[in-house]
């Protein structure tokens, strides 16, 4: 157990460590100073879980029972050695980095020693809420689990602890990896919580009275929902709801709130709707309603948290505004993504169906007629969410074709979908042809081998549908993004004051490279650009390369040679202005 603890950690305070410098957009620098700090703090880290088991042993031993299949000296030997040695270790290196922290500003700024408050806090509150779940599960049993109260007690202090330090020792950028990761923590072990306490009491409803079976009691479930919503509400809610919206920020909101959130809504859409089609027109694997439907209490607790957390997470990006951003791109595509996954594995199950129907063999699993309703589900599900979503995008793009075929989140899912898709495509034919040519080199080819090739044959099918219609969207986007020639200069520096708004301006009108320069004497009265004089005066000087001098605001061309020979002479173009030289 604490080897994994202490590899998984190692992985994460990697990844906060990578993290935390994209997010200042920093350079990760490895030199001797920080390999010393990665042994350093991981040295610690190891003795703070160390400690905290031998502790929780301790604890157990005179409050509870050993660990399933632990002897009780072994363990309590173990416990000792943990605690009684690896305090005293954990406790003078703690103090020798403090020195070095205050002898040294550095030690306190860098990524390794923000990583190591980061995964120390977050281990601690991870393992405190899974003990708080074993704590709630005992309860319910009519008992008290010692070990697992000790395990909440230890950890809880290990994650305030080191939750103290973060909040008084990460200031401003540093502090939001450790802030995001634990609201991403605290939202899925709250999510799951959830899941499993709503879902437990609706199984409780549906089997009140039938005397079949014994459903789940929802003390865990409480428990971990108990553990998950502190952790969330301390990081999330209080804290990291109000940080800047950087790129990290919405990489938690938007695919994991927004996102998670309807994929569970779909699969539990999926699972509810499916469930009812096979009681009504399918063939139930047991003849007992209450049988059957035992498991609809869960489907419904995963449909309502995906709904609550998709509904929350929409509420917090905020409304829609008049000028379409790029989060709301990502957003719409992101669910448009979605639905067209649910769609496509519906077609795709549906070719399945229908080949198991007319090929012979024996049934295995679902039987053909549950095979056909499980793709009408995922059909019924996943093409009205695309349907919505992909109408909100082509409405978008009637009234801004440029920008929209432009934009990056639009060539990302472009890019990304017919990534996976060909990906699929090719694994499934690989799959199929290896089925086929079995068959015709043992000599068996016969409508068994289609049946066999059932679900290759059923992947193919979605992806090409796929791939086939945003193919002649990413068609006739090449044609709409593709810029036309303007006859206008190769390239122009602009000598005045920088203004990006006329020198994005200048090269979208001429499509020539543009750049500012901007004059030491501030005293030469240069005034501001006019956009439109500029551009009307930059295009009578197609293929050529421009410096636009401002005086008092009046541009003056000068043609110039970027090669350093001399230029032939520019021609006369007769437009506004235009005075120019060669130089």
């Amino acid at each position: 157990m604490i080897s994994g603890i202490l590899l998984l950690a190692l992985l994460a305070g990697v990844a906060v460590t990578l993290a935390s410098a994209a997010h200042r957009g920093a350079h990760l620098r490895v030199d001797v100073h920080t390999l010393r700090r990665l042994f350093q703090y991981a040295v610690l880290f190891a003795l703070v879980v160390i400690v905290t088991v031998g502790v929780t042993g301790l604890v157990t031993r005179f409050v509870g029972k050993p660990a399933f299949g632990e002897d009780a000296d072994a363990l309590l030997a173990r416990s000792l050695a943990f605690a009684l040695v690896g305090a005293p270790l954990a406790a003078l290196l703690a103090w020798w980095s403090r020195r070095r922290q205050l002898a040294d500003g550095s030690e306190t700024r860098s990524g390794v020693f923000a990583a190591y408050l980061t995964v120390a806090a977050l281990t601690g509150a991870t393992a405190a809420a899974f003990n708080l779940q074993s704590v709630g599960g005992a309860a319910a049993d009519g008992r008290v689990d010692g070990g697992a109260v000790a395990a909440v007690l230890a950890w809880g202090a290990v994650w305030l602890g080191h939750w103290a330090l973060a909040t008084r020792m990460l200031d401003g950028d540093r502090a939001v990896p450790h802030l995001l990761l634990g609201s991403l923590i605290g939202l899925i072990l709250g999510a799951g919580g959830l899941i499993s306490t709503l879902g437990s009491s609706l199984e409780i409803f549906v089997h009140s009275g039938s005397g079949s079976g014994r459903p789940t009691a929802p003390g865990a479930g409480l428990g971990l929902l108990v553990g998950g919503a502190l952790i969330w509400v301390r990081y999330w809610a209080t804290t990291a709801i109000r940080l800047p919206r950087s790129n990290l920020w919405f990489g938690i909101v938007l695919p994991v709130g927004v996102g998670g959130g309807l994929v569970l809504s779909l699969v539990g859409a999926s699972r509810l709707i499916w469930t009812v089609l096979v009681w009504l027109v399918g063939k139930p694997a047991e003849g007992s309603a209450t049988v059957h439907f035992g498991g609809i209490g869960r489907d419904v607790a995963v449909l309502l948290v995906g709904l609550l957390m998709w509904w929350y997470h929409r509420a917090v990006l905020g409304p829609h505004h008049e000028r379409r951003s790029e989060v709301q791109r990502v957003y719409e595509y992101l669910m448009a993504g979605l639905g067209l996954i649910a769609a496509a594995v519906g077609a795709g199950t549906a070719l399945v169906g229908f080949i198991e129907a007319v090929t012979p063999g024996v049934d295995v699993g679902m039987s053909v007629v549950n095979t056909v309703l499980a793709a009408v589900t995922l059909l019924i599900v996943g093409a009205p969410v695309w349907w919505v979503f992909w109408s909100r995008i082509r409405r978008a793009a009637d009234l801004d074709r440029a920008g929209e075929v432009t934009s990056p989140t639009r060539r990302t899912y472009l890019i990304l979908l017919f990534g996976v898709a060909g990906v699929a495509a090719v694994i499934a034919l690989i799959a199929v042809a290896w089925t086929f040519f079995q068959d015709v080199v043992a000599g068996r080819l016969s409508g068994v081998t289609i049946r066999q090739m059932r679900y290759g044959l059923g992947t193919l099918l979605g992806t090409a549908a796929v791939s086939g219609y945003h193919w002649s969207i990413l068609h006739h986007d090449r044609g709409a993004a593709a810029p036309r020639r303007v006859r206008g200069p190769r390239s122009v520096v602009l000598v005045g004051p920088a203004d990006a708004a006329v020198e994005d301006a200048v090269r979208r009108a001429t499509g020539a490279r543009v750049e500012s320069w901007s004059p030491l004497d501030t005293s030469t009265g240069a005034g501001a650009w006019d956009a439109e004089v500029l551009v009307e005066l930059l295009s009578g000087h197609p293929d050529e390369d421009l410096l636009v001098l401002s005086d008092d605001g009046v541009p003056r061309v000068v043609a110039v040679s970027r090669s350093g020979r001399p230029a032939p002479p520019a021609p006369t173009h007769g437009h506004l202005g235009d005075d120019a030289s060669v130089v």
